[in-house]
């Protein structure tokens, strides 16, 4: 494999499904190129002009929705109208008001879009918050399934997905992060789904409380 050593500074690289390699040529040369939905920042990398695969370490990826960081990843081209990233060390996914951390991670991007994602942890931790209600929602698993297309989150295996302050167990769990709803999947390993709701608060007046016949 021939390497190409990116200067000290981060090397930014802009693209879309244009001309990938004079984009990050005119990086290198120090020249700024035209900016576009699609931006990875890489602490350094390494490349093979014959396949398009490229390591970079130290990455940051924004496709103008969803922002992405990861201490390494690994793409088989920088052709983000199709291509696929794999990423690993401090996997951090965030979008709107939706963030997900996670030991490995697979991404695919379609018409310099993230579509899916393929992310998994011990456990993958996920967060969000809906603003209608002032309430926060989490989760954990120990791997997720990210479809743009279908604005979901599924969490499989020993998973938890809590909203507000109830608490639902499962191993395949589906959130919505688009209209905020959520679902069990039809995994059928499963048991079905335990759910612990919070008590509801108790009176600060106790003389307004109901009286017990």
């Amino acid at each position: 494999m021939t390497g190409i050593s990116a200067p000290m500074s981060p090397l930014v690289l802009r693209t879309s499904s244009m001309l990938a390699g004079c984009l990050l040529a005119a990086s290198v040369a120090g020249q700024e190129p035209v900016q576009d939905d699609y931006e990875a920042a890489c602490e350094s990398l390494s490349g093979n002009a014959r396949s398009d695969e490229t390591v970079c370490i130290g990455v940051n990826i924004s496709d103008g929705m969803n922002d992405i960081s990861a201490g390494l990843a690994a793409t088989n081209k920088f052709d983000f109208d199709s291509s696929r990233w794999r990423l690993s060390e401090s996997v951090r996914l965030a979008f709107n008001t939706t963030e997900i951390l996670a030991d490995e991670a697979l991404f695919e991007f379609e018409a310099d879009e993230l579509v899916l994602g393929e992310l998994s942890g011990n456990p993958v931790v996920m967060s969000d918050y809906i603003e209608e209600r002032d309430i926060p929602v989490s989760g954990t698993a120990e791997s997720l399934e990210y479809d743009s297309r279908s604005s979901t989150l599924r969490l499989i295996g020993r998973a938890t997905l809590t909203i507000g302050d109830n608490e639902f167990m499962g191993c395949d769990l589906i959130y919505n992060f688009g209209d905020k709803t959520y679902n069990s999947g039809t995994t059928d390993d499963c048991d079905g789904v335990i759910v612990r709701l919070a008590p509801p608060e108790e009176l600060d007046d106790p003389e307004g409380q109901p009286e017990i016949p």
